[in-house]
């Protein structure tokens, strides 16, 4: 043992010793596991306001010394637990965030205590080959190519991105590494997607330096879905006008209402006429192991590039996002690059394929060992646990829609993967009258309130055929049809006061 005296002594402020570090972290566990025990006891979204805030983050300078660790983790746990929202509470249905397995926490805690990079293979082969196994799983659960390519990313914004970028880097007229989009055939390039494309879709178009100017907004069908006839006309009428038709971005399970692209029929008119596929599975993707899920959204498989959120509907901690491309280049000659303080050479995986460096398939070099989560919770769950509990998510979500649809006072409004929208209407409401249609989104909108108000259940809302609706999603393995039979007995009986309140000063 070193002393204060000895070379191999230092006083670092930083560390802790084994067993302050043991007393720490059980002491963690205990409570974490006393904090999901008592979910119920306490609200889904728990109040916040900027006094709550001011009196547990003090607005102070950096502590100029060091405090007791023990006394700092446990007032950060007593305060986090008491007022953030639970996301794997069994009525939270607004974000589409998975309720975390358990075995994922403690992965995410043995990767940080590892804080081993996952660069490339080598000089980090442990981590590199365990990457590149559970990539390999991913694509075969969701009968992606064998023989493609992909990393994990933070979550779905970044996986389209690569995606996007992937795509303009291999189907472009021009050479993009070189020029980037200073050639005048840049100017002439068309992307497709729909209103109901994610956000992180048009934000990766721009930032690519492409610009929104270049997006063909595709309409959609009553279902929400891509207008197959409107983009091919869109993509003909584009070539005629000496245009170039890029890249298609589909989804498979729009945040808003869950719907699913026409994928294998938009996949057929890509290769049609050479364009770039990349789906947006990070919601629903995974759900094409499920028997219930829309014969459409196993055209994930034939998409160019996919991303999946592994930590949406596989149940995993945050951060947890996929990205893969069918041509295993793709990433790499988009994002190659290299530098002295780079070393490395051609290798094969154990399982021959060849080991292209992770740093250079996308935006980060220091990378964290995501995938560990994931690989061990594969093992964990398996493929048939995992169709079994995406299976009565769906099928929660569509008993709600049923539910709604039978109710005299509600209205079922769309059902698709793991999400329904619906919304209270009294029954001499005419939603085809302006007044009445002004009026029911002024119910909807109490309501919303009033159960976020009640800590019972979190909803989000959403807009569908220019309606204020309510909105489920359900990403959730701790939900039971007790859950979704309580929501609808809880929003007839809102709606009836709400709508007692609101009739009066409405005449």
């Amino acid at each position: 043992m070193s002393t204060k005296d000895s070379p191999e002594y230092r006083d670092a402020p930083a560390h802790l010793d084994p067993e302050q570090f043991r007393t720490l972290g059980h002491q963690l566990v205990d409570r974490i596991s006393d904090y999901f025990a008592g979910s119920l006891e306490r609200p889904v979204d728990p109040p916040v306001t900027n006094e709550t805030l001011r009196e547990l983050l003090p607005q102070a300078p950096v502590p100029s010394h060091g405090s007791d660790p023990h006394a700092l983790l446990d007032h950060a746990t007593q305060f986090l637990c008491e007022h953030t929202l639970q996301t794997a509470h069994p009525r939270h249905f607004a974000y589409v965030i998975g309720a975390a397995s358990r075995l994922g926490m403690l992965a995410d805690l043995l990767a940080a205590a590892l804080n081993t990079p996952v660069t490339s293979y080598p000089p980090f082969p442990m981590g590199v080959a365990l990457e590149h196994q559970t990539i390999g799983w991913m694509a075969e659960l969701l009968g992606y190519p064998a023989g493609c390519a992909g990393l994990f990313v933070s979550g779905g914004s970044v996986g389209n991105f690569l995606g996007i970028v992937a795509g303009l880097h291999n189907r472009a007229t021009w050479d993009v590494r070189s020029k980037g989009l200073s050639d005048p055939a840049a100017a002439r390039t068309r992307v497709y997607l729909t209103s109901e494309a994610h956000i992180s879709i048009t934000r990766a178009i721009t930032i690519c330096g492409l610009g929104s100017d270049k997006i063909r907004r595709i309409t959609t069908d009553e279902q929400g879905r891509m207008n197959l006839d409107d983009l091919r006309q869109q993509v003909e009428r584009d070539r005629a006008d000496g245009l170039t038709p890029l890249l298609v971005a589909a989804s498979a399970g729009t945040t808003s209402t869950g719907a699913v692209d026409p994928l294998p029929a938009i996949a057929a008119l890509c290769r049609e006429h050479e364009l770039w596929l990349h789906v947006d599975g990070a919601y629903g993707g995974c759900a094409v192991m499920s028997d219930l899920a829309p014969d459409d959204l196993a055209g994930i498989r034939d998409a160019d590039s996919l991303a999946i959120d592994p930590h949406k509907w596989m149940y995993l901690p945050m951060e947890a996002g996929c990205v893969l491309t069918r041509d295993r280049h793709a990433l790499y000659e988009a994002f190659r690059t290299s530098a002295d303080y780079y070393t490395w050479r051609p290798q094969n995986f154990p399982d021959g394929a060849e080991a292209l460096p992770y740093r250079d398939q996308g935006l980060q070099t220091s990378r964290y060992l995501r995938a560990l989560k994931v690989w061990l919770c594969l093992q964990h769950v398996g493929r048939d646990g995992y169709q079994r509990m995406l299976t009565d998510d769906i099928a929660l979500a569509r008993r709600l829609y049923d539910q709604a649809a039978a109710a005299p006072t509600l209205e079922a409004i769309t059902h698709s993967l793991s999400v329904t929208t619906f919304r209270y209407r009294p029954a001499d409401l005419d939603p085809e009258q302006s007044d009445d249609r002004e009026y029911l989104d002024q119910i909807n909108r109490e309501i919303l309130a009033r159960l976020k108000a009640s800590g019972q259940v979190y909803l989000s809302p959403t807009v569908v055929h220019g309606a204020f609706v309510l909105r489920i999603c359900i990403v959730n393995f701790n939900t039971t049809r007790a859950d979704i039979d309580a929501l609808v007995e809880l929003v007839t009986r809102l709606g009836q006061e709400v709508d007692a309140e609101l009739r009066p000063k409405r005449a």
